[in-house]
This record gives C-alpha cells, sequence and structure tokens, in this order.
C-alpha cells in the first residue's frame, strides 16, 4: 500500500465508518450522529439539555435542533422544558434500542483495534487525542 497523508487516511477511516453504520442503522431510521445522541442519552440516564447534546457533539444550536427533531418524528425523543432549558428524553421504545446502540458501539470499537494489543489501542487513542488537541 503507497504511502497516505495521515489526513486523508483519517478521512477515509470515518467515510468507512459512516458508511457502514448508517447502511446498519437505516431500517431504523437512524444516523451514525443519531445513534451517538442516543448512546449519550442511555449514558445519562435517558435524559439531557439539549445543549448538554450540543457539548457532547460539539456541533452548534441549529445542527442539534435538526438531528434532535428527526429524531422525535421517528419516536425517539420527546421535549419538555425546565426553566428556559429544552429537557430531551427517550422515549420507552428509544430506551430498548438504545442499550442495542451501546452494545453494538462497544462491538465495533473491538472490531476497529482487531489485530492492536490494548497496549497499542491506548497508545492510539493518546496519539489521536494529541492530533485532535494540536488542531483545536
Amino acid at each position: 500500500m503507497r504511502k497516505m497523508p495521515i489526513p486523508y487516511l483519517l478521512k477515509l477511516i470515518v467515510d468507512q465508518i459512516r458508511t457502514g453504520a448508517d447502511a446498519d442503522l437505516k431500517s431504523m431510521h437512524l444516523t451514525l450522529t443519531q445513534s451517538r445522541v442516543l448512546a449519550f442519552l442511555v449514558d445519562k440516564e435517558g435524559q439531557a439539555t439539549q445543549k448538554e447534546i450540543e457539548d457532547f457533539l460539539q456541533v452548534s444550536h441549529p445542527t442539534v435542533v435538526g438531528i434532535v427533531s428527526r429524531m422525535e418524528k421517528n419516536g425517539y425523543l420527546k421535549f419538555s422544558y425546565a426553566g428556559t432549558s429544552k429537557i430531551v428524553r427517550l422515549t420507552p421504545y428509544a430506551k430498548d434500542v438504545g442499550q442495542d446502540m451501546v452494545k453494538a458501539m462497544a462491538e465495533n470499537d473491538a472490531q476497529l483495534m482487531k489485530g492492536l494489543s490494548k497496549k497499542e489501542t491506548a497508545e492510539l487513542q493518546r496519539m489521536l487525542l494529541q492530533v485532535y488537541q494540536n488542531i483545536k
């Protein structure tokens, strides 16, 4: 295999992950990003503010509005308000799907790291975090 610039290689990896995940999630009317929101909310015991989701995804307010609105339309989320904060809650259906999603994400992570030792995986994570900090 010819040597590729690291940013290009990272893009290829991300594109492949997104394509595979979106295909797997299509039958549930979810995208990769929406599945990340689902897993995040499962981790947060089923609810979070919209602002917390923005911070988690590191995207703008209008982007999160679109994501959670589509998820509400597909029966995954419900909204309420606490003062000026919009609270996003998983529906009972989404809680079941979310548990499966967390499990599938762990399996996908294991597949991505297949062939790497725990030490190599930790080192890769450390290096990628450093690269991220360098461009942030």
